[in-house]
């Protein structure tokens, strides 16, 4: 299962915050982000959806650890080295660009993608010409050489 963290873009410090009282039907919005203290709007689509909808408590915290109190950032980031897969040499923050290229790859323009993760368009774009474009590239020339 995928974590919320590759589902919303969200940064550490705006995960372990989250509230449910930020979650609404079509997206979670965060008024005041932690690092640059803009707006966060994530659009509520079906991975997410099914991701949220399997939680059990609805109030408070939406990131609930093992006593069912919501997590610090050191206990988050903690429990997510010990158990990511060997070989992965991700972070949590990583994941933010793992979103933006979800995004990028479902058709959205730099510009939203920007509104949605908080980065510059120009920072999108880096992104995409090094992850999406690139990954485009190399499909093609698999399924070029292949036919």
């Amino acid at each position: 299962m995928p974590s919320i963290a590759s589902l919303t873009g969200l940064r550490l410090g705006d995960l372990i915050r989250l509230d449910w009282s930020n979650v609404g039907e079509k997206a979670i919005i965060i008024e005041k982000t932690r690092k640059r203290g803009g707006r966060a709007v994530i659009p509520i689509y079906t991975e997410l959806r099914k991701w949220l909808d399997q939680r059990e408590k609805r109030e408070g915290a939406v990131l609930l650890n093992s006593r069912q109190k919501p997590w610090t950032e050191s206990g988050l980031e903690t429990v997510w080295q010990r158990r990511k897969p060997d070989g992965f040499d991700r972070t949590i923050h990583d994941l933010r660009g793992t979103f933006a290229t979800f995004l990028a790859l479902k058709g959205l323009t730099d510009e939203k993608i920007a509104k949605i993760i908080g980065w510059t368009a120009k920072r999108v774009c880096e992104i995409r010409a090094r992850y999406v474009d690139e990954a485009r590239v190399i499909i093609d020339l698999a399924e070029r050489l292949s036919a």
